[in-house]
């Protein structure tokens, strides 16, 4: 049976500044419409990426559940520094009212609440530590999973996320094409004991930029299956919009819908992590 994991990392929640990058890159096509229909729906910031009802409507009528890895960014705005302007530009903060509420009635509804831990995180314990802290006390419980923003990671990463009372990590992946890291497909264990890593083997602009990406997929399907791994997927949550991504939305359905015709399981990382850990 091909097991299968459903995630989103929740890098934003509204538009901002892609309105003046993506109109810019328009002009330079000397694409008038586009840009033109750009600005145009600048009033509508606060839903272009604000996806959570329509995801949890789509997972609701397919009766699967998935993990989301909601981020806390925290590195300040340094006009000196532009190739980190877009980690301080546009993003929310998990304390936000509205944040804290879609949270919790995920966390509720059966949705497993992640942490998507910092751009810097991943080699400074006391940064991570704070978040997943601030994470803990809007859900009321422990939070066992993460996701290091652009799959960061370092030779000590996996020590911190232990060390800070992480349970499973799912940061081991590509984040320019899909398939598996090193050819690790089964989910390992960094210091053979209960910590777990998954690794991440399709993240949807890579899906959605293969030209091969249907004959990829049986391939990883068979790969998963023949192995007893667990296929994870990371939809981001902002690509859902039909206007700024088109086709993510109904392939992330078609995706989840051709699994269900070969008789996958659907479970949270969570979910997966206890199974694995009942054998220990």
């Amino acid at each position: 049976m091909l097991k299968v994991a459903l995630t989103h990392d929740v890098d934003r929640v509204r538009k901002s500044y892609q309105y003046i990058t993506k109109s810019i890159r328009y002009l330079k096509q000397h694409n008038f419409k586009k840009t033109y229909k750009e600005l145009l729906s600048i009033p509508q910031r606060n839903r272009v990426y604000w996806n959570f009802p329509e995801i949890m409507e789509i997972e609701d009528s397919l009766n699967v559940r998935s993990t989301f890895f909601f981020l806390n960014e925290t590195i300040p705005f340094n006009i000196f520094h532009p190739l980190k302007w877009k980690l301080s530009l546009g993003r929310y903060y998990v304390n936000e009212t509205k944040i804290k509420q879609i949270i919790k009635t995920l966390d509720k509804n059966g949705w497993e609440i992640g942490l998507h831990g910092s751009f810097n995180s991943y080699y400074k314990s006391i940064l991570l530590k704070e978040e997943k802290m601030l994470l803990e006390s809007i859900v009321g419980h422990n939070i066992l999973g993460i996701r290091q923003h652009y799959l960061n990671l370092c030779d000590k990463t996996w020590n911190i996320q232990k060390e800070v009372g992480f349970k499973y990590d799912s940061s081991f992946g590509f984040a320019d094409a899909i398939g598996y890291k090193d050819d690790k497909i089964i989910p390992f264990r960094p210091f053979n004991d209960s910590f777990v890593v998954f690794p991440l083997s399709i993240m949807d602009s890579c899906y959605m930029e293969d030209k091969n990406r249907e004959q990829h997929l049986i391939q990883l399907i068979e790969k998963t299956q023949s192995h007893n791994g667990v296929l994870v997927l990371n939809w981001h949550s902002n690509n859902y919009d039909e206007g700024d991504f088109h086709g993510y939305k109904t392939t992330y359905i078609s995706v989840i819908k051709e699994f269900k015709t070969i008789g996958a399981e659907f479970k949270t990382l969570k979910e997966y992590w206890e199974e694995y850990n009942q054998e220990l």
